[in-house]
């Protein structure tokens, strides 16, 4: 018979999706991540499998947050103009502290394991692909609103501001300074006029 459950699964894969994001995939060790997510090697067995499956848990989990709350605001079918706004100032909120320093989970696993893993790849680009969307989708609730005006195409629109957003999440790892951050997002947001 075997024993119930002393975790919380999600509770555990987030403290996981920590670890990972500070760490990197390939950096965390499996003792490390075993002390991260407080649990023994044989419930991390049973519970989970492998690293790389913890991994992908932990991204869908990421993924599942808009970003850790970064992308909330874009989480609504009605999000526009507003939500975009506010988006950005959360990024820069977290970019100008300490923390943002760890980057973004997604953009730091393309580069730690994107290449090597078909399937995380996949994974990854499917996370890109909706934070593209959603912005796609907000910008063009914006031009309907009258909030941002026409002219230019939303998926283009939603191409450059991921684009902004992922130069952010590198950019910020050298700790350039937020009123260097802030000029980057005051001129990205021109887009919005």
């Amino acid at each position: 018979m075997s024993r119930a459950r002393e975790f919380d699964d999600q509770v555990v894969v987030q403290r996981a999706m920590r670890l990972f994001w500070r760490k990197g995939y390939e950096t965390a060790t499996l003792p490390e991540l075993l002390r991260a997510m407080r649990i023994s090697r044989g419930s991390f067995y049973n519970a989970f499998g492998t690293k790389r499956d913890v991994l992908i848990r932990a991204l869908r989990l990421y993924m599942s947050t808009g970003m850790d709350g970064l992308l909330a605001p874009l989480g609504t079918e009605n999000a526009g103009r507003a939500e975009i706004e506010k988006a950005f100032s959360l990024i820069l909120d977290y970019v100008s502290s300490p923390r943002g320093r760890q980057g973004c989970l997604i953009g730091n696993s393309m580069t730690d394991v994107a290449m090597r893993d078909a399937e995380l790849r996949d994974i990854l680009l499917l996370a890109r692909r909706e934070t593209e969307d959603a912005l796609v989708r907000a910008y063009a609730n914006g031009q309907a609103s009258g909030t941002i005006p026409g002219g230019t195409s939303p998926r283009s629109a939603g191409r450059f501001m991921l684009n902004t957003i992922s130069g952010l999440m590198v950019s910020c790892k050298s700790d350039p300074g937020q009123d260097e951050l802030r000029d980057i997002v005051r001129l990205a947001l021109r887009i919005l006029d």
